[in-house]
């Protein structure tokens, strides 16, 4: 009698229920619920951390923005995102869900590191337009102050040139995550603002011609971080170096002042031992 021959039968995989992410696990293996991704070979060479841990996570944020900045949402994919942080796919869901909730974790951290800047400002100008109470030459030096500072902060900071480019396209073309940026960043800086320019003109805050003449204003300093590599082109400079970026501050203080028809007083003096971004 002859014996029969016996075949195993793999056992086929139920398909992925709702929430459930859709990124592949490495290696052909399904990801443990609620442990961390296997560690790719990336993170070893591009430094420390696991798929689960912070430095990983801090990577795929920074490379995130940058190429969200450069090409939009839309022209990003999750894997061309792991291969610029040097992790697997699976790492990507694991700190962020989608990419969705990658891009919203990128617009926390902008907010995050801007704050720094807009703080200051907003405290400054509140706390100047209330002590100047009128005087038009303690009002004219608070926008010398706010100059200096904007401008000093957005043209130096490498790190923002990225993330001033993303929160432009923001500005343009608007995400889910916009309500929250003006909330949370752009809105107060706006605000404060909106208080010296109303001091200068004599107009109330929510009065429209305040609100455009307050985006007039910022956007005299934001322009030259916008229009950077134009600048550049057209001044025959190789970037802006810390004699360009002061000619720029004087120039946009005479600007700024007689745009809100006050006196001209030059530009701020520069903070003795630091930045504009030390002098709180």
């Amino acid at each position: 009698m002859s014996k029969q021959s016996t075949r195993r039968v793999k056992p086929t995989k139920p398909p992925a229920g709702p929430g459930k992410s859709s990124l592949p696990a490495p290696s052909g293996r399904r990801p443990v619920r609620g442990s961390p991704a296997p560690r790719a070979q990336g993170d070893a060479q591009r430094g420390p951390g696991r798929p689960g841990g912070a430095a990983s996570r801090s990577r795929i944020l920074d490379e995130a923005g940058q190429l969200f900045a450069r090409a939009g949402f839309e022209g990003v994919t999750i894997r061309r995102i792991a291969a610029r942080a040097g992790v697997n796919l699976a790492a990507v869901g694991y700190h962020f869900g989608s990419k969705k909730g990658l891009y919203h974790e990128v617009m926390r951290q902008i907010i995050h590191d801007v704050a720094p800047i807009i703080e200051p400002v907003v405290e400054r100008i509140q706390g100047g337009v209330a002590a100047a109470a009128g005087d038009r030459l303690a009002l004219s030096q608070l926008a010398a102050q706010f100059v200096r500072h904007t401008l000093t902060a957005v043209l130096t900071n490498e790190r923002l040139r990225w993330q001033h480019a993303l929160l432009v396209r923001e500005f343009s073309q608007p995400s889910d995550e916009f309500p929250m940026i003006l909330a949370e960043a752009i809105g107060p800086m706006h605000d404060a603002v909106g208080e010296l320019v109303a001091a200068s003109t004599g107009k109330d805050r929510a009065d429209s011609e305040t609100q455009l003449l307050t985006t007039d204003v910022v956007g005299q300093c934001m322009i030259y971080q916008i229009a950077r590599t134009l600048v550049c082109a057209r001044m025959g400079w190789g970037d802006y170096t810390p004699d360009n970026v002061e000619r720029l501050i004087v120039m946009v203080t005479g600007s700024v002042q007689r745009t809100l028809g006050l006196p001209e007083t030059g530009p701020s003096p520069k903070p003795a031992g630091g930045t504009a971004d030390d002098r709180h």
